[in-house]
Formats: structure tokens, C-alpha cells, sequence
């Protein structure tokens, strides 16, 4: 992980933890929520996000990983982000991954 802020184990986040799980990649929601190409294409019909992608794999992260705070936390509002755990953004990584290897990590909203 990029940073000690990304360092974060699922089990420590009560909005994730659920029932006997050892770790939230194992959840059988995971991967209709966020690693499912064909709902990953229809988030983003949905959003109509405005925000510019140079590759498809990069849009299909940035939406998987809003599909996981929805998932767990619902709706935030704009200007609220929490950090994800480090076994979901390497999940995924390995699902979406940069052809070069580059990811830009977690960022707090700008002021």
C-alpha cells in the first residue's frame, strides 16, 4: 500500500466487518458489487460521471471502489471519503489492473 492511511485491515472498520467472515474479499457480495465488468459498465451509465479516464481499467477501479463504500457505508455526499481496506483495493487491483503498474492511492477531498 501507498501509505500508513492505506494500511487498513477490513476487520478494523465496523462498517465492513459482517458475521464470521476472516476477511471481506471472501464475502459473496463482493464480487457482484464491485468486480462484476457488465454492473461496473451500468454504475457508470448511471453516475454519467464527468470525471476523464485514460483507460477503461482506471474508470472500473474508481467505480468499484465507490461501489464498496456504498456498499458498506451508503451515501456520503460529495466532499466525505473514507479509505477503503488494503484487501479490497488490492482485490481490486488484481480484478482492474494499470497496464503500468501506477496507482494514485487514496486522496482526502480538496478544500
Amino acid at each position: 500500500m501507498p501509505s500508513e492511511a492505506e494500511n487498513i485491515c477490513c476487520l478494523e472498520i465496523p462498517q465492513v466487518v459482517e458475521g464470521q467472515l476472516t476477511c471481506v474479499v471472501d464475502h459473496p457480495g463482493l464480487e457482484p458489487v464491485c468486480l462484476n465488468v457488465t454492473i461496473t459498465q451500468i454504475s457508470a451509465n448511471l453516475c454519467k460521471t464527468k470525471y476523464q479516464f485514460y483507460r477503461l481499467s482506471s474508470l472500473y477501479r474508481y467505480l468499484s471502489y465507490r461501489s464498496f463504500v456504498s456498499w458498506c457505508w451508503g451515501f456520503l455526499g460529495r466532499k466525505i471519503r473514507v479509505v477503503n481496506p488494503a484487501c479490497v483495493v488490492l482485490r481490486i487491483h488484481s480484478e482492474f489492473p494499470d497496464e503500468e503498474g501506477h496507482y494514485e492511492g487514496f486522496k482526502l477531498h480538496p478544500v
